[in-house]
Formats: C-alpha cells, sequence, structure tokens
C-alpha cells in the first residue's frame, strides 16, 4: 500500500487538493482560511496534481482508488471542455454553492477520499 511521510510529496498534494473539492461551495471556509481558491484554480490544480500522481505512483494505488480518481476527473473535465456542454456559470461562488454538477463533484470528492484513506493513513 502507498505510504508517504514527506509533506511535499505529490500525492499528499492530491489529497489536499480533493478535500478542497469535497468542501467547495459547502460553507466550510474554515477548513482552509487562508486559501481563497476559485473552482477553476481546484480544477487545474487537481488536474495536475493527478498527473504527477499517475506519472510516480498510480501503481500503488487499487483498482478502485484508480477508478474513484477517474469518475472525478472525468466529471471535472467534462465540466471543463470550454463551455461545450456547461456555460461560463458553471464556475461562478452561486454555482459551485448550489448547482447539482458541484454537488456531484462533492460527492465523487468524498468518495474518492472514501477510497483513499487506507492510502493517507490517519491524516484528517
Amino acid at each position: 500500500m502507498f505510504t508517504t511521510d514527506d509533506s511535499q510529496d505529490p500525492f499528499r498534494e492530491l489529497i489536499l487538493v480533493i478535500r478542497r473539492l469535497a468542501s467547495a461551495g459547502s460553507g466550510q471556509p474554515a477548513l482552509f482560511p487562508d486559501v481563497n481558491v476559485s473552482a477553476t484554480d481546484l480544477v487545474r490544480d487537481f488536474d495536475q496534481r493527478l498527473s504527477v500522481v499517475r506519472e510516480d505512483s498510480e501503481d500503488q494505488l487499487s483498482s478502485r482508488q484508480v477508478e474513484s480518481l477517474n469518475l472525478l476527473g472525468q466529471k471535472l473535465s467534462t465540466m471543463s471542455r470550454d463551455g461545450a456542454e456547461f456555460d461560463a456559470d458553471i464556475w461562478t461562488d452561486e454555482a459551485v454553492r448550489s448547482s447539482p454538477d458541484w454537488a456531484e463533484v462533492r460527492t465523487l470528492a468524498e468518495a474518492a477520499l472514501d477510497e483513499l484513506k487506507p492510502v493517507s493513513g490517519s491524516e484528517s
């Protein structure tokens, strides 16, 4: 099972971004009081962190963990397709709080975190 002790580890950074996605728009700003990150920044950060983890460590993740990350990535990718399926309003603070698409992102992020718990150990 994949574990880390380096605080700058890409896997830990991915976990932090997924936590932010799970709480995006949910009224939990206290989790990250010094960080004012836009929805587009979160998606970009997730893509970057996931890319690094896939490159370096995907073979150390279970198929269920990979699947949960893929489902979250696919949803975000679909939402990001330059307005092909969604208009620019999907990236507003209001949409992040109230749209069913962002509710699904939060659900998928929570599911990914649940799958990744054995990897991330006792971190919260």
